[in-house]
């Protein structure tokens, strides 16, 4: 990156611009665009940062205390229940052979992947909802970008509004039952905390359908406040529908508590293992990490724990059951 460039990214921290850079990797070289990400962000010494080539859109995420490692085990959970979900890897960054340290390099959703429109959900589901909030204000439609929200809108406000009758027509008329319990099962059994009004995004093409955002925050290790279809009131109340939860707890059965031939946690801490071992080199280099090698070797230890279908989250089989 030039001089002039570079001082235009720096100027990006409070702007938002987009600025010229080349981009490297492995073999794969090439022209794009680059600028530091998000408001939390900014307030830190490692930063994210988007960065477009041919007009798609990538996302080079610090990662908080496993570099990002939680959000690419949930991200691949989301892909092994069929459920869209973002590519990830993880990938040391250098800026004019300045090692910024390790991040998560994510594919942002595109038409191409997500049919329809995707929303970008940026308010908690409330009573009031349909009432003072106008959502144009506080949700974003992240494509296609004509500013309408009117399909969004629907959704709100029959959660807000209507009857439990009403509301269960609703559902099973314009909700994908399937595909939105295989999220809501995926987020449950990782006990995602931070989905209150973000972290979550919803896709409608006919029908509407949640699909996941960030999900770093997840596999907790204290869960016994953590309630199943909960964290804001559209969860809540799709978890109500008769429907949904019948195809929630077959999912959580097929997928995780059941342990048979479909169920996903052999993969999925196999592939953890491998996420974590691939990392753990750089960690030690890592100029802004927040936890010490012998501690990301027990972050290692504790998630593949958690997902041994043994002894892990899935053995809490009344935990998991929605009633």
């Amino acid at each position: 990156m030039s001089n002039e460039n570079l001082h235009e990214f720096y100027n990006s921290v409070t702007a938002g611009n987009y600025t010229s850079c080349m981009v490297e990797k492995g073999r794969w070289r090439g022209d794009g665009e680059i600028r530091v990400r998000g408001y939390s962000s900014r307030l830190n010494y490692k930063k994210s940062f988007s960065i477009m080539i041919d007009r798609k859109l990538y996302i080079l995420e610090r990662g908080e205390s496993t570099g990002g490692l939680y959000n690419r085990i949930a991200m691949r959970a989301y892909q092994l229940a069929g459920v869209s979900s973002c590519d990830t890897e993880s990938v040391a960054l250098f800026l004019n052979d300045e090692y910024l340290g390790c991040y998560s390099l994510i594919t942002y959703y595109s038409p191409e992947k997500i049919k329809g429109e995707l929303y970008k959900f940026n308010i908690s589901v409330g009573s009031d909802l349909g009432r003072n909030h106008p959502l144009i204000s506080y949700c974003e439609k992240k494509f296609p970008k004509d500013g309408n929200l009117s399909n969004l809108e629907h959704l709100f406000y029959a959660c807000s509004s209507l009857s439990d009758d009403e509301w269960r027509t609703f559902v099973n008329k314009y909700v994908d039952v399937d595909k939105t319990a295989a999220y809501l099962v995926i987020h449950d059994f990782l006990t995602v905390t931070d989905t209150t009004r973000t972290n979550f995004y919803i896709q409608y093409d006919g029908k509407y359908r949640l699909i996941p955002w960030d999900n770093e925050l997840c596999m907790i290790k204290k869960r016994d406040n953590y309630k199943l279809c909960t964290d804001n009131q559209l969860v809540e109340r799709l978890g109500t529908v008769p429907e949904l939860k019948a195809a929630y707890n077959q999912t959580m059965q097929k997928l995780f508590i059941g342990g048979g031939e479909e169920c996903i946690l052999d993969t999925l801490q196999s592939e953890a293992a491998d996420m974590f071992d691939a990392l753990a080199p750089a960690m030690e280099h890592d100029p802004r990490f927040k936890m010490d090698y012998q501690q990301f070797m027990a972050e290692k230890s504790y998630a593949l724990y958690y997902l041994d279908k043994n002894t892990g989250r899935a053995t809490e089989v009344e935990a998991l059951t929605l009633h």
